[in-house]
C-alpha cells in the first residue's frame, strides 16, 4: 500500500513539474521577441574615423608669380563617440582631437604648429519624461604640445538632456562650474585665459549649453557638429563663450578619405574677437 502511494505521489509530482516547464508556442515567440527589444534596448554605440592628411606644394626659382617656394603640411583629426543606451539610462562619450604642423621657407624650413586641441566630454542621465533625462556633465578641454592645460577647461555640474534621437541631443544647465587652469610656469605671474596673475586656476558658475548632431547626409558623407556656449555669473556674463566646430568627412574607401572642417571661437578673456579655422585634407582615412 505504502508502494502504491509513493509511486502516485511520484508521478503527480513528476505531471506537475512536466506542467510547469511547458510552454506555448506563443508564450516562446513573445519571450523571444521581449529578449531581442531587451538587448536593443541594452547597447553601445560606437562609430568615429581618424584622418591624417598630408598637403605639399612648392615652385622653382623662376616662378615669377612668387609665393613660398615649399611647404608641407601634417595635420591629424580624431573624432570618436561612444555611446550606452539602457533602459531609461543615456551614457554619451565622444572624444576630439586635432593636431597640425607645417613647414615652409618663410619658418626656415620649421615645423610650426598650426593646430593643436583636444575635448573629452560625457554626459550621463536617466530619463524623467520620454526624450528627457537628468543628467550630470564633465568635460575637458585643452592642447596637447607644450602647455597642457594652458588654457585648460575643465566644466562639471547637473543638468537636463533632450534627446530625441541617436542623431541629436541638447544639454542644458543654469549652474555649471568651470575650472579655468593656466599651469605653464612661464604665465604665473601673467594674467591670461581670465586667470589672475599669481595664480594658476580661476572658478567660475554660469549657465551653459550644448548640443550635439551626428548625422550621415549620404552614403559616404557623414557630419558633426558639436556647439557650446557659457556664461559665467561671477566674471562679466554679459560675454557669453562660445565654440562651434564642424567636421565633414567623406569616406572613400576602408582606407582612403576627405575631410572638410569649420570652427569658430569667441572668448572675450582670449581675445575679444570672433576666431575661425578651417582645413581640407586628402589622405589616409580610418572608420572606427
Amino acid at each position: 500500500m505504502k508502494s502504491k502511494l509513493y509511486l502516485c505521489s511520484l508521478a503527480l509530482l513528476s505531471a506537475t513539474a512536466i506542467n510547469a516547464q511547458t510552454i506555448t508556442p506563443q508564450e516562446a515567440a513573445a519571450n523571444l521577441t521581449k529578449a531581442k527589444a531587451d538587448l536593443k534596448d541594452s547597447a553601445w554605440t560606437k562609430a568615429g574615423t581618424i584622418n591624417i592628411t598630408i598637403t605639399e606644394a612648392g615652385r622653382n626659382d623662376y616662378w615669377i608669380k612668387g609665393g613660398e617656394k615649399s611647404t608641407i603640411g601634417i595635420k591629424g583629426i580624431l573624432d570618436y563617440n561612444f555611446d550606452l543606451k539602457r533602459g531609461k539610462v543615456n551614457w554619451l562619450n565622444s572624444i576630439r582631437a586635432r593636431y597640425g604642423v607645417s613647414r615652409s621657407t618663410s619658418t626656415n624650413d620649421k615645423f610650426v604648429k598650426n593646430d593643436d586641441y583636444i575635448n573629452y566630454s560625457t554626459t550621463y542621465g536617466k530619463e524623467f519624461k520620454k526624450n528627457w533625462s537628468y543628467a550630470g556633465f564633465f568635460s575637458l578641454e585643452s592642447q596637447f604640445d607644450q602647455y597642457f592645460l594652458t588654457p585648460g577647461y575643465i566644466k562639471l555640474g547637473p543638468g537636463i538632456l533632450y534627446k530625441p534621437n541617436t542623431h541629436f541631443s541638447v544639454l542644458m544647465s543654469p549652474v555649471m562650474g568651470n575650472l579655468t587652469t593656466k599651469l605653464a610656469s612661464s604665465l604665473k605671474n601673467v594674467a591670461a585665459f581670465g586667470v589672475d596673475s599669481g595664480k594658476t586656476v580661476a572658478l567660475g558658475l554660469g549657465a551653459f549649453v550644448q548640443a550635439n548632431l551626428n548625422y550621415d547626409i549620404t552614403k559616404g558623407v557623414n557630419y558633426k557638429s558639436v556647439f557650446t556656449a557659457y556664461s559665467n555669473y561671477l566674471d562679466h556674463p554679459g560675454n557669453v563663450i562660445f565654440d562651434w566646430s564642424n567636421l565633414f568627412t567623406l569616406t572613400v574607401n576602408k582606407y582612403l578619405g576627405a575631410t572638410v572642417s569649420f570652427n569658430t571661437r569667441y572668448n572675450d578673456f582670449e581675445v575679444a574677437h570672433l576666431q575661425t579655422q578651417h582645413s581640407i585634407g586628402v589622405g589616409l582615412s580610418y572608420k572606427l
